[in-house]
């Protein structure tokens, strides 16, 4: 990391994958390199209301946060929503079958697209005066995967349901989709506490860095039908 990061001026931290405390070990590595290379910025990807956010995977982005607080350094917190793609993602296998399964329940999400919050992050990391900033990047509006479901039958002509399995039930299709196990849990987790309202509040921050409103829940199923 310090030859990786030497000469550096802005450092974006993507948040890596795996075990919970390999991930805060890696993510250390790097703050602690940024701090040696002296960076006028190091900008890290969070999750939305990460201080009091439910979710499981959110324990990570709450080590890192407080370890970028403690290391003094100038930071900027992108604290990304939900990714879109984390359910449209299997849309067109969702529209074969004609379900589209989870367990959130009538909980709604405020989804962004991964592009967006690239776009968002390139901004932050080309515009001045960022040190100190917390941006809750969230779509525009929140939705049901009911909704989902609803406007990827409205596009193709053929009925899509969705179907809101228990938790267990969820988890053993996942298992037998072929998911590892840590995947499953996170999964599962995560729409529980969809379904208890943990994602459903947009606030405005990316519409904001973006200069323009989020995609349309229209748009975003029509790109994933089209990929």
């Amino acid at each position: 990391m310090r030859t990786a990061l030497a000469g550096a001026a802005k450092v974006l931290l993507v948040s890596s994958t795996g075990p919970d405390e390999v991930r805060v070990a890696q993510h250390r590595a790097v703050i602690d390199a940024a701090g040696e290379a002296g960076v006028d910025l190091l900008a890290y990807t969070s999750v939305t209301g990460a201080p009091a956010n439910p979710m499981g995977l959110a324990r990570v982005h709450r080590a890192t946060e407080a370890a970028l607080t403690a290391s003094g350094l100038p930071v900027a917190l992108l604290r990304n929503g939900w990714y879109t793609e984390n359910h449209t993602g299997t849309l067109r296998d969702a529209v074969a079958r004609g379900v589209l399964a989870g367990s959130a329940g009538t909980g709604r999400i405020a989804f962004a697209s991964r592009a967006e919050l690239a776009e968002a992050a390139a901004r932050v990391l080309t515009l001045d005066g960022q040190a100190g900033r917390v941006y809750d990047l969230t779509g525009d509006t929140a939705r049901t995967l009911a909704e989902v479901a609803a406007e990827a039958a409205a596009q193709t002509g053929t009925p899509v349901a969705y179907q809101d399995l228990p938790p267990e039930a969820y988890r053993r299709l996942l298992t037998r989709a072929g998911l590892p196990a840590p995947a499953v849990e996170l999964i599962v987790d995560s729409d529980r506490c969809i379904a208890q309202g943990a994602l459903e509040h947009p606030t405005g921050d990316l519409r904001a860095l973006l200069g323009r409103p989020t995609e349309t829940l229209a748009a975003a199923v029509t790109r994933a039908l089209e990929e």
